[in-house]
């Protein structure tokens, strides 16, 4: 049996269009991300999304690794991207999503967005442990922070110096 010249070339073509699976590019972009390879990890993080809905599997995962990698390139986007998110997702988002961000934002010292995610986290899961010590965690970089704009922006919204 031969193959025509036309199946040969679509043979060796077909594994330059790269992964079309959503899992595949989760997991691609996973990896980039682990990596330090945050462009990259975005890109296939956003190819996977292209193919997938709300609710299905792995929408959740690529959503949340879109957004850390965007947190290291782009962190004001990463914050208000999230919270559009969160609002659109309702229940699907579990603390554990705020606090990933919320780490992400602080392990890159974007202190002012981590405050914005942790009090979006706080108002969603006003009784949660998980939040008050990701609370802490921000409170506590809000008063080492270099940024003054952190830790005023704490006190206006009342975490430090209230009664919260």
């Amino acid at each position: 049996m031969r193959l025509s010249p036309l199946c040969f070339a679509l043979c060796l073509l077909l594994p330059a269009c790269g992964p079309s699976d959503p899992r595949a590019l989760t997991d691609e972009g996973s990896s980039a991300l682990a990596s330090g390879d945050a462009k990259g990890a975005q890109a296939s993080f956003e190819k996977a999304l292209a193919t997938l809905k709300p609710g299905e599997p792995d929408f959740a995962r690529a959503s949340m690794g879109r957004f850390q990698a965007l947190v290291r390139s782009e962190p004001a986007r990463a914050r208000d991207e999230f919270l559009a998110y969160a609002k659109t997702q309702g229940a699907a988002v579990s603390e554990a999503d705020y606090g990933t961000l919320v780490g992400e934002f602080l392990r890159r010292e974007h202190t002012v967005e981590a405050i914005d995610v942790m009090d979006a986290g706080v108002k969603s899961f006003p009784k949660s442990e998980a939040m008050l010590a990701i609370r802490k965690k921000v409170e506590e970089q809000a008063r080492t922070a270099k940024d003054p704009a952190a830790m005023q922006k704490m006190k206006g919204l009342g975490y430090i110096g209230g009664d919260k």
